[in-house]
């Protein structure tokens, strides 16, 4: 593993090294620039190395530049840019949308360079403001190609402003200074050329033509030299035009430039059909048409390696979304997972708990029935032996075997509530209805008693079926009592989340206000408040008597 990594290491140190060379070679020797930057991209590309590719591509793009191979250099330039924004790196960014600007500009077609000019602008502002007299710069061309001739002596004029700040580049004889001042220089006679300004333009295409020379920029001094042609032509100096321009057409340079040719020839037949001179206008005028062929075919070329790589852009950003989507949906699934493992946790440990209160209901309501039962059953049977045995007793054991039997009934009713077997409502409406025919029946009462059968799916909680039957079970005691009624009328039903009783009797009523705060009442009241629940009764003289209860259910 250790002699891998230090070969890879070995390996990416070489690609350095050969983009090295190859930068050097850019200016003098940009052929050999060429073939050292497609090594050092071969080597990248074996590795799979991305920021290696980039950097590779940079230093191709800048030979073929000047060499003049467009064509080439926009292919290079379109693989460069989807690889800066995969490596997130700003002077990555900068660089490849400079690749396709210039591409583009030396092509001819400025309304597509516009644009990656003004993002090379604003990085170049953002995060290198040192470089920012080249940006001014190259945007010059850009102006004239609109015809925005105002706007672009205005960026050429700021160009050399910016350049002069920097007094180390601008006063050096190196390189890179050398080639800064013969760009600005150059743009600087461009924009005084298209504004009218002929003799400025002069001055500076030929400031710009001998920096060209000392590092080989061969592109800077065509275009010198065709700025120079031109501006001889508008100033009426046909012979110094024409000599400039054949100078262009001579340099081999040009076989590869086909934009700097064109303006050349363009320019000659032009003289020469205004000199009254048609062989010789014709012949330029063939080279003109011949040339506008071959910028027209890399005219579509570029328009297919556009298409191809919005196609590809798009393609990324579909499989970005894509992969984000798909990273939502995992997040999604996995929360999805821990609710449900939630849910279910908290399901099973709810009838776990449910399981152990009715398991100690169970045992509570066996254990009463047990030992107090048997306790209170022992009582009563000993209060009637005594009865026998001491007879002026009698009215006291009287008392204690009824009191035994109230508490032995309250205590069946309790064991009742408590046992879970009786949690459906169905069983507590039994129950009520055993009652009340029991109550009822020893006092010649009849009794109409009316429930629903959907009564019999719904469940009570504990409290609500003890509160619900002791309820009933007053009201019905206390119709047997002192109603003197014929009749008793009960009816349950169930409407929407709550239960609805009516008891009913056709009694000799009484005045609710003087009896409805009695203690008769508050048992009542007592067990409709803890069912949460309303109840009403309504009562006449000779009228009878309508016991109302309404609580919900959950």
């Amino acid at each position: 593993m250790t002699k891998a990594v230090v070969k890879q290491k070995e390996d990416t140190n070489k690609i350095w090294a050969l983009r090295n060379i190859s930068d050097y070679y850019a200016f003098n020797a940009p052929d050999s620039g060429i073939m050292y930057a497609k090594q050092a991209l071969a080597l990248a590309e074996k590795l799979q190395f991305d920021k290696g590719i980039f950097w590779s591509i940079q230093s191709l793009d800048h030979s073929l530049y000047i060499t003049g191979n467009y064509t080439l250099e926009l292919d290079f330039a379109l693989r460069a840019l989807p690889l800066a924004k995969k490596l997130n790196d700003n002077y990555a960014l900068g660089w490849s949308n400079g690749m396709l600007a210039d591409s583009y500009l030396n092509l001819g077609d400025y309304n597509t360079a516009m644009p990656y000019i003004r993002v090379i602008l604003k990085n170049i502002e953002h995060y290198y403001p040192d470089e920012l007299f080249s940006g001014y710069a190259v945007i010059v061309s850009v102006y004239v190609g609109l015809h925005k001739y105002d706007s672009a002596l205005i960026c050429a004029k700021k160009s050399l402003v910016l350049l002069k700040a920097d007094s180390m580049l601008y006063n050096g004889n190196s390189d890179d200074s050398k080639y800064g001042k013969g760009q600005v220089y150059l743009y600087l006679g461009e924009a005084f050329e298209a504004t009218a300004n002929y003799d400025s333009a002069l001055f500076y295409y030929r400031l710009s033509i001998p920096l060209s020379n000392d590092i080989q920029t061969k592109i800077f001094k065509i275009d010198a030299w065709n700025g120079i042609a031109k501006s001889f032509k508008e100033k009426a100096y046909s012979d110094s035009a024409i000599w400039y321009a054949k100078k262009v057409l001579a340099d081999k340079i040009t076989n590869s430039y086909p934009a700097g040719k064109s303006k050349a020839a363009n320019l000659l037949a032009d003289i020469y059909q205004a000199n009254n001179n048609t062989d010789s206008s014709l012949k330029y005028l063939r080279i003109v048409v011949n040339l506008k062929d071959s910028i027209y075919n890399r005219e579509k070329t570029t328009a297919f390696q556009n298409s191809l790589l919005k196609e590809k852009e798009k393609q990324n950003a579909i499989e970005a979304a894509t992969s984000k989507l798909q990273n939502q949906y995992r997040m999604y699934l996995l929360i999805a997972l821990f609710v449900i493992a939630i849910v279910t946790t908290v399901i099973v440990v709810r009838n776990r708990r449910i399981k152990q209160l009715q398991k100690m209901r169970n045992s509570i309501a066996d254990d009463l029935h047990d030992d107090i039962g048997s306790a209170l059953s022992s009582i009563n049977i000993m209060s009637e032996l005594a009865k026998q045995k001491s007879p002026e007793a009698a009215p006291l054991l009287s008392s204690i075997g009824e009191s035994t039997n109230s508490i032995q009934e309250n205590m069946s009713d309790i064991i009742w509530a408590v046992n879970p077997k009786n949690d459906r409502l169905e069983n507590v409406v039994q129950r009520m209805n055993l009652f009340a025919s029991e109550i009822l029946e020893a006092k010649n009462i009849a009794l109409d008693f009316a429930d629903t059968t959907l009564l019999a799916a719904l469940k009570l909680t504990m409290e609500q079926r003890k509160n619900f039957y002791l309820f009933f079970k007053e009201a019905i005691n206390n119709a047997a009592k002192y109603s003197d009624a014929k009749k008793v009328e009960v009816c349950i039903v169930q409407k929407d989340h709550s239960i609805e009783m009516n008891i009913n009797d056709d009694g000799k009523g009484f005045d609710t206000a003087k009896i409805f705060n009695g203690n008769g009442m508050s048992s009542l009241k007592k067990r409709a408040a803890e069912l949460n629940g309303d109840f009403k009764i309504t009562s006449c003289i000779n009228k009878g008597t309508d016991v109302q209860l309404k609580f919900k259910i959950t």
